[in-house]
């Protein structure tokens, strides 16, 4: 196996893995028609599910340094099967905290900004203007 097909202890969907191996959570990824993983849509639902189950797992006293350990990250994608039938593997899930990692790390970034306000109505980070125009694109 190249050491590309890993990521943080997890195999990347589809790499390395012989066609009809076991998954390790006996929760098969999903498949599209010509063979290959296809993508996971994250619901509101399926995604609020996750954060909170691992949010619960910090809180219990599991402690991550930089990533989660396998077997949170297991039971998380099993968990998840149950509570509404949506099969994701590990893999999947691990990508899903590392996006939701990225956006955290970037309202810390802007919150910590020493012209940003928080405000109460819009619940929102409010910046002045070159602020706002230095951390956002403009559409042209």
């Amino acid at each position: 196996m190249d050491s590309g097909a890993f990521e943080g202890g997890f195999v990347a969907a589809g790499a390395g893995a012989a066609p009809g191996a076991a998954n390790p959570v006996d929760v098969a990824a999903p498949v599209a028609r010509n063979g290959a993983v296809r993508a996971t849509r994250w619901t509101n639902t399926t995604s609020g599910f996750v954060l909170r189950r691992m949010a619960a797992l910090v809180s219990d006293g599991s402690r991550p340094d930089k990533v989660f350990k396998d077997k949170d990250v297991n039971s998380v994608a099993k968990a998840l099967k149950l509570f509404c039938g949506e099969v994701v593997s590990p893999t999947q899930v691990y990508n899903h905290l590392r996006k939701w990692r990225q956006k955290w790390a970037r309202v810390s970034k802007l919150k910590d900004l020493s012209g940003a306000l928080w405000d109460d109505q819009a619940h929102a980070i409010m910046l002045e203007q070159e602020h706002y125009l230095g951390h956002c694109k403009v559409a042209v």
